[in-house]
């Protein structure tokens, strides 16, 4: 195989390292921030905003565990995993875990939407923040769960070459039952989602827009409760929409893989193959990071929630800089007290002493 001999060319390495280093600098800090300011504003602590909070930590995960491996990665010998054998069962095994929490928590957020809008009589009991909260624990049960095979695919080898020993990382798909994993997961856990949100987000489109033409008629329904369940859509559209598209060239890469011979990955050239590995891969963290700037583009509350932590956390600085400053002048201020008093002190009892003499 090529890849056991060619070096990853130079411009595709500097590439994934800057792309990922500022992923993940961007990502952390937004993916972050989203909990803060959902648990500071009060009325955003709803059960939409906790699927979206549990999305946060997805993001987080893969930032933290998934892209500082690619960093690694890209530094090391070809086809070498310097990570020892528990890292190489455990990045795979959180790479999917979080995509498959994230995709059955956007189909809850879907979901819970689609009553709020289409059935708002069943809202009030489907659409509370203890059902959402357990949703969330569920889902990362089942994506733990669908995704446990991987542990027993990825293989953690040792491969002699010219320069002596080097481990390798595979998650290959040789056996019928690999293969059939992997068509699965791509299936079940991306293309079958894709087709229900299509259709959920189509219903709860056609279900807006009648509602728009009842504000038109009848002045007495709301017209700025109506505005306001389009911009949550809209962005929570934006928001799947961007997760699929991120999720496309990483998924249609494997099953090219899976479905074409092996010869055909071997005689490709080592440039085109790493090309199409790292774009895929960065687009997968991509996804990771970019949820954060979607909240803020798309949804005003958001917006003045990020303003109002960042002006919160700006004016605890400078007040605690006002404090120090304070207690420094006060200490200062003591300070030159006591050495005036002393000296007063000193002063009068050199007198008493002259008198004396």
């Amino acid at each position: 195989n090529f890849t056991e001999y060619a070096e990853i060319p130079y411009y595709i390495k500097a590439t994934s390292m800057t792309f990922c280093i500022v992923i993940m600098c961007l990502g952390v800090i937004g993916n972050v921030m989203v909990p803060i300011v959902i648990l500071k504003t009060k009325d955003m602590r709803n059960s939409t905003n906790i699927f979206l909070v549990n999305l946060s930590i997805a993001d987080l995960m893969v930032l933290l565990v998934c892209t500082p491996t690619v960093l690694v990665e890209v530094n090391s010998k070809p086809e070498t995993w310097v990570l020892g054998k528990e890292l190489c069962l455990a990045v795979p095994f959180v790479e999917l875990t979080v995509a498959h929490a994230s995709v059955l928590t956007i189909l809850a957020i879907s979901f819970e939407r689609y009553y709020a809008i289409c059935e708002p009589l069943r809202a009030g009991y489907v659409c509370t923040k203890t059902r959402a909260t357990l949703i969330c624990a569920l889902a990362w049960f089942f994506a733990a769960l669908f995704t446990s095979p991987i542990l027993g695919i990825a293989e953690h080898t040792e491969d002699w070459g010219d320069d002596g020993a080097h481990w390798r990382c595979l998650t290959p798909a040789r056996s019928s039952w690999q293969i059939s994993f992997f068509l699965m997961v791509i299936i079940f856990l991306y293309f079958l989602p894709l087709i229900i949100l299509i259709v959920l987000y189509s219903v709860i489109a056609k279900n807006l827009i009648t509602a728009a033409s009842k504000v038109v008629m009848n002045k007495t329904v709301d017209p700025y409760n109506t505005r306001a369940r389009k911009q949550v859509i809209l962005m929570l559209g934006t928001v799947v929409l961007c997760f699929f598209i991120c999720l496309m060239p990483y998924r249609i890469l494997i099953l090219w893989i899976i479905v074409t011979p092996s010869e055909w990955t071997e005689s490709m050239n080592p440039e085109t193959w790493y090309s199409i590995l790292y774009f895929s891969r960065i687009m997968l963290y991509i996804n990771s990071a970019i949820n954060p700037i979607l909240y803020n583009l798309m949804s005003s509350k958001f917006r003045i929630g990020f303003c109002k932590v960042c002006i919160c956390y700006k004016k605890v600085a400078v007040r605690n800089q006002s404090v120090e400053n304070r207690t420094t002048g006060s200490t200062t201020s003591s300070s030159l007290t006591r050495t005036t008093n002393s000296l007063k002190k000193l002063f009068h009892r050199g007198s008493l002493d002259k008198t004396d003499t």
